[in-house]
Parts: C-alpha cells; sequence; structure tokens
C-alpha cells in the first residue's frame, strides 16, 4: 500500500509539473483586452500611439526635452493602462516612451521572453534614429520590465536605469512562492537579470515596496548587489507590489529627479 500511495504520488506530482510547463505563460503574461491605440486614456495625456514596423509605443513630445525616458512596463495589463507614469513625471522636460510588449494590445503574437527583448532592442534603436539631438536616455522598467530594461542596457549604451520592483530572475521568484517546484529547469521565460546586471556598467537607480510580497525586498537588494557599476536604492515605506506607484508617489519622483540630474551630463552613445 506504502509503494502505491508513492507511485501515485510521484505520478501527480509528474502531471503537476506537465501542467506548468504546458501553462506558465497564462501565469506569467496578463495582456489587457485593448487594442493597441484605442486608448484614450494616453490621448488625454497627450500622447500618440505609435507604430515603427512591428514596434509599438506610445510617446509624449516636449518642444524641447531634456532627456528620453523610455518605459517598459509590468506584466499585467497593456501600455495604456500606465499613464500614471505620464501623470507623475508630468513635469519633467522628459519625452516619455510607454513601449507595448509583442503579445499585448491585441496583435496575435505569443509574448515570452526572446520576443521581449528582441522588440524593446528595436525599439530603443528607433529611438536612436529619433533622438537627433543626442540628449540623454534613460530606461525605466516596472516589474518584470526591469529585466527587459536591464538587458537593453548591456547591449545600448544609455545615461540611467530606473528599476521599479526588480528581481534577480523570475525563475527565482517562481521558486520562492513554488518551492515544491523545479522552477529553473522548467521555466522557459526565466528573465536571468542578474546576469545581465553583472554586465552592465550603466548606473542604476532601484525603487522598491518594503511590503512587496510579490517581488519581495530582498530580491530587489540581491540585484542592486549584482550591478556591476554605480547603484543606489530606494526603499518605499508601506509599499506593496501593486501600490508602489501610489504610495511612493512624491518618493518616487524626487528621487528620480535627483537621478536624472546627477546623470544627465552621462549621454549615451549615438544609437
Amino acid at each position: 500500500i506504502l509503494m502505491m500511495f508513492i507511485v501515485c504520488g510521484a505520478a501527480l506530482y509528474g502531471l503537476i509539473l506537465i501542467l506548468f510547463y504546458i501553462i506558465q505563460a497564462k501565469m506569467m503574461f496578463f495582456p489587457g483586452p485593448e487594442k493597441f491605440g484605442d486608448c484614450p486614456e494616453m490621448q488625454a495625456c497627450g500622447a500618440e500611439a505609435v507604430s515603427f514596423e512591428d514596434v509599438r509605443y506610445y510617446i509624449l513630445k516636449r518642444p524641447d526635452p531634456d532627456n528620453w525616458i523610455i518605459i517598459f512596463h509590468g506584466n499585467a495589463g497593456n501600455a495604456c493602462d500606465r499613464t500614471y507614469f505620464l501623470d507623475i513625471f508630468s513635469d519633467f522636460n522628459s519625452n516619455l516612451v510607454v513601449f507595448e510588449y509583442p503579445g499585448y494590445g491585441r496583435d496575435g503574437k505569443t509574448p515570452g521572453q526572446s520576443l521581449f527583448l528582441e522588440k524593446a532592442l528595436a525599439l530603443v534603436r528607433h529611438m536612436g534614429t529619433i533622438n537627433t539631438s543626442d540628449i540623454p536616455v534613460y530606461l525605466m522598467g516596472e516589474s518584470i520590465g526591469t529585466g527587459v530594461a536591464t538587458f537593453v542596457a548591456t547591449e545600448i549604451k544609455v545615461s540611467g536605469l530606473i528599476l521599479i520592483s526588480a528581481y534577480t530572475s523570475l525563475a527565482r521568484v517562481a521558486k520562492h512562492h513554488y518551492p515544491w517546484l523545479p522552477a529553473h529547469t522548467l521555466m522557459k521565460h526565466p528573465f536571468p537579470a542578474s546576469e545581465w546586471a553583472a554586465l552592465c556598467n550603466t548606473p542604476a537607480l532601484l525603487i522598491h515596496g518594503k511590503e512587496d510580497d510579490i517581488i519581495p525586498l530582498g530580491f530587489g537588494k540581491e540585484q542592486l548587489a549584482a550591478f556591476a557599476g554605480e547603484k543606489q536604492m530606494l526603499e518605499i515605506p508601506e509599499a506593496g507590489h501593486n501600490d508602489i506607484m501610489d504610495t511612493g508617489r512624491m518618493l518616487i519622483r524626487e528621487r528620480v529627479r535627483h537621478f536624472i540630474k546627477d546623470y544627465n551630463q552621462q549621454k549615451g552613445e549615438k544609437i
């Protein structure tokens, strides 16, 4: 009987592993229902929807900007939902760009790590053709987007990274939440951000909620240590994962303002 229980338990565990492997993308990527470009909220903020080949983004341009901030959002919802970035940084003299991930905004693609990275690189290179004044470029990442921004900074020189709710790898975050799963082996989209950080000399500002229970603060601290270049961290008291932009609004805005002021002289090379 004991052997039967062991065999049945092993079979059940195996089925769970297979199920996790099959459905993991649905557990990682949560695009919203809105079609890219159909976003009155962005239009109300003065942002324009732009498609360049198959790279899509919203852009809010200033007449004579001091810098660019290119934003890679979190895994839930679409770029259309990120008007809070435009609101928080409304008094910055910055061109603000919010990238729409492939597989989001009803483009018919399947979201995934390799496609995210490929199109993010294409976006930043495309911005280089628009950045004719060669003003500083900053990459901002939110949650899953922190890994995307970090990867891009290993390939293209930029003036700084601003990373909100960063992680070392999504495989490690998955292991934290599901310790009984061999996440490192099973995950198709591990986003190994700490490996990218070790290759990145770009100045980095990491911002993390002290009460984050989705990507706990410890992951942010480990990721901070992984960066090869200058780095600093802002911890937001009483902020979790999904409310950090509300709870830490003023702290985030002023710290980002000072960070950009400090590094505005370090222009990225011509992309």
